[in-house]
């Protein structure tokens, strides 16, 4: 019988997993699959801007677990309310809990950002997949002497698919044990406020409903408990967007990643680069144990070196990241075409001796407020289902509304003379 455990977390305060069901998130937590998320930063480049954003995925990871655990507390307490068919077991439990723990372990270095400088390379999702499904991985292992099958439907879940409709929206769905527990776990290392979501109300709000003749129970929300707080959470998620994950140096720094990588494509191997990110970089296939030598301190390895290196663009790019000499950015007007701004920029950047492909660009990003998600409906008083869009006004208005981030980014050295030359474009 696997022990307790129980841990201390800066976000949920006491967190355990005790008895034979909530065992497998220990055995999980030993494999060296999971282990390696303690080596990748959750948010990327973002403590270059907010210094205590040094959280790992390995922390966020159990934080998913944590928070599927209460959810399942939670539908046993409703268990009364739904068809047998709905209902989780203690198998399904397990599946659920590892699925929570295991929804990011394909991760690459810096997270999100690995994705962005190598967007031709599989997303992490495929490489979840292959870690769980591998035979030769730890975490398969584990999850096969539980049954066979489980390997398969813990995968199948972390995608969101499942014979229970409800489970599957929990670990991948619009409001899921992931976003709960990001949200507040980079709302606090982050130390902007806007993410602190009301969990608790959240949970003790949600219902699952059977509509009349049908077969699966169907996620909902009482509209007198619990609405305050899921329009709490769509906002709290949009100002993250806004304030954290889209701040300007998060993006200049991913702008110089994505110019380094490009520099390194067009380089022959370098000294430094790691084996399995030289194969990326060419696109050649890479094993599953390959890839997962892959994490941050490998990455700040290579970074170091390329900084020595003799190739002067991949040398001043390196040593953009390593000592925080990030571009610089200049706000934009919405309606200037990002073709007609990255022409005049890139001439500024050619007119002063730089090449423009490593030197800057453009950055545009769209966030859409709210798009509906049909799938979360509102409980009334009196046994009515509405869509979210239709209960809650403060929704139906974020749904009409989208908020466009643009900056051209560029060498600091040439922050005078690209103001003046894009002067009509701000």
């Amino acid at each position: 019988m696997t022990g307790a455990v129980i841990l201390r977390d800066p976000v949920h305060g006491l967190i355990s997993f005790e008895g034979e069901v909530e065992g497998v998130v220990e055995q999980l937590m030993n494999t060296r699959e999971v282990q390696r998320l303690r080596r990748i930063r959750a948010l990327g480049h973002a403590s270059l801007a907010f210094p205590g954003a040094e959280h790992s995925r390995f922390a966020h990871a159990v934080g998913s677990a944590h928070v599927m655990k209460r959810y399942l507390d939670r539908v046993r307490r409703l268990a009364s309310d739904i068809p047998a068919s709905d209902r989780i077991d203690d198998d399904m439990a397990r599946v659920a809990l590892a699925a929570a723990l295991l929804h990011d372990v394909g991760h690459g270095p810096f997270s999100h950002t690995f994705e962005v400088v190598l967007p031709e390379a599989r997303a992490h999702e495929e490489w979840s997949s292959s870690i769980l499904l591998d035979p030769d991985t730890e975490v398969h292992q584990v999850l096969r002497g539980l049954d066979p099958r489980v390997p398969e439907l813990v995968e199948g879940l972390v995608h969101g698919r499942s014979p229970i409709p409800h489970l599957a929206r929990a670990v991948s769905g619009t409001f899921d044990v992931d976003r709960c527990d990001y949200l507040l776990r980079d709302s606090y290392m982050t130390g902007v406020r806007y993410g602190l979501l009301d969990l608790d109300w959240l949970l003790a709000a949600l219902r699952l409903y059977l509509p009349p003749g049908g077969k699966a129970a169907t996620l909902a929300v009482d509209g007198e408990k619990g609405l305050t707080a899921v329009e709490g959470f769509f906002l709290n998620r949009l100002y993250m967007y806004r304030q954290v994950y889209l701040h300007k140096a998060v993006r200049a720094a991913d702008a110089v990643s994505r110019a380094l990588f490009s520099r390194l494509r067009h380089l022959d191997p370098q000294p430094g680069t790691p084996p399995a990110l030289e194969s990326l970089l060419r696109g050649q296939t890479v094993s599953t144990g390959s890839f997962l030598e892959l994490d941050d301190a490998s990455l700040h390895a290579a970074i170091r070196s390329w900084a020595d290196g003799s190739d002067p663009i991949l040398c001043d790019l390196a040593t953009r990241l390593r000592d925080r000499r990030l571009f610089k950015t200049m706000r934009l007007r919405p309606d200037v075409s990002p073709e007609h701004a990255r022409a005049r920029l890139h001439q500024v950047l050619r007119d002063a001796g730089w090449e423009p492909e490593y030197a800057g660009g453009v950055d545009r990003v769209k966030i859409d407020a709210y798009l509906e998600d049909e799938a979360l409906m509102v409980l009334g008083s009196r046994g009515t289902l509405q869509r979210l869009l239709d209960a809650s006004p403060v929704m139906h208005g974020l749904s009409q509304e989208s908020f466009v981030h643009y900056r051209a980014l560029f060498p600091g050295e040439l922050r005078q003379t690209v103001a003046a030359a894009l002067e009509d474009l701000r």
